[in-house]
């Protein structure tokens, strides 16, 4: 596809940023939408445009008919370790915000849109790699919000002639993050562990993960968007290999010269809607546009703990 510019929501989320520069470096102009709850400061370059803006805003239709976009990664969400406990604004960013970019780049014959859906929509799964195709069981209201999304997505194909890609991405790390307690499994067990040798987790040890480093996520949503393999498609995103939590942070651990055997590890009540096992079979993405992650877990946090320690 030829695209000359991308509608990026959520664009100052880790993400987004990502895949911002990643547009902008092969040369495509980006509109970047984000209200800055959250996420990096606002930085000024060439070839991006900010819009200081949230999702659910009535006024996005108005702003977004300014810029000659061709397509859109909708990326912006509230962040799921949120969902339980504000379930209604959940639903006004995750549900009404979507419907709003959606039926915006419906109307405005927008060429393409990619949202980035969840891998926690699968919810507990037996113990082997994910297909599309598994039913899906949603716990929190966050998966049904992203499960809602897509399928607004297919009815505003058969209304308007919307072309769409889903991409499910598995948990995806790296530098963007700000030290945090709860969000990001990585984020919170590297604070953690930044602070002392006590780390508390929620939920099993033995959980099963797979993790994407940040760089492959976004290569993988700008190569998606580009190619007509992908339109009409749901795909998973991911290493396709699984990771314990024990062994994620004991990882963490010696990037930091700590004894793994020097940790006090305590589990304690999982989160609700927070399966045992989350890995993803990658090969229909692989196969419709070639994706191979390049960063194994242990690069990816070797990667984490320097920009970290980097302040």
């Amino acid at each position: 596809m030829a695209i000359s510019t991308v509608l990026v929501t959520g664009a100052a989320g880790g993400i987004g940023w990502a895949v911002m520069q990643l547009l902008w470096e092969r040369g495509i102009r980006v509109v970047a939408c984000d209200d800055f709850t959250t996420g990096v400061p606002r930085k000024e370059q060439p070839g991006v445009t900010w819009e200081n803006l949230d999702v659910a805003d009535p006024e996005l239709p108005n702003r977004l008919s300014a810029y000659p976009i061709d397509a859109a990664v909708h990326c912006a969400a509230r962040l799921a370790d949120r969902s339980m406990q504000e379930p209604s604004a959940d639903v006004r960013t995750n549900c009404f915000g979507s419907m709003q970019v959606f039926e915006w780049c419906a109307r405005a014959k927008v060429e393409r849109v990619l949202f980035l859906s969840s891998s926690a929509v699968y919810g507990e799964q037996p113990p082997e790699p994910i297909k599309e195709t598994a039913l899906v069981h949603p716990g929190t209201i966050y998966c049904v919000s992203k499960l809602a999304c897509e399928g607004f997505l297919k009815v505003l194909e058969a209304g308007y002639g919307l072309r769409w890609t889903v991409l499910r991405l598995f948990p995806t790390y790296g530098g963007g993050h700000k030290p945090s307690k709860t969000q990001g499994i990585l984020n919170v067990m590297l604070t953690q562990l930044l602070a002392g040798n006590e780390i508390i987790v929620k939920g099993s040890l033995e959980r099963v993960r797979d993790l994407v480093y940040v760089e492959d996520t976004a290569r993988a949503i700008v190569d998606a968007l580009c190619a007509p393999s992908t339109q009409g498609g749901l795909f998973n995103v991911g290493t396709g290999r699984g990771h314990t939590v024990r062994e994620m942070i004991h990882m963490l651990a010696e990037s930091l010269h700590k004894r793994p055997e020097d940790l006090q590890l305590r589990e304690m009540d999982g989160t609700p809607g927070d399966p045992l096992y989350n890995v993803p079979d990658i090969s229909k993405i692989c196969a419709a546009i070639g994706f191979m992650p390049k960063f194994t877990l242990r690069e990816g946090i070797e990667r984490i703990v320097a920009q970290r320690l980097a302040g």
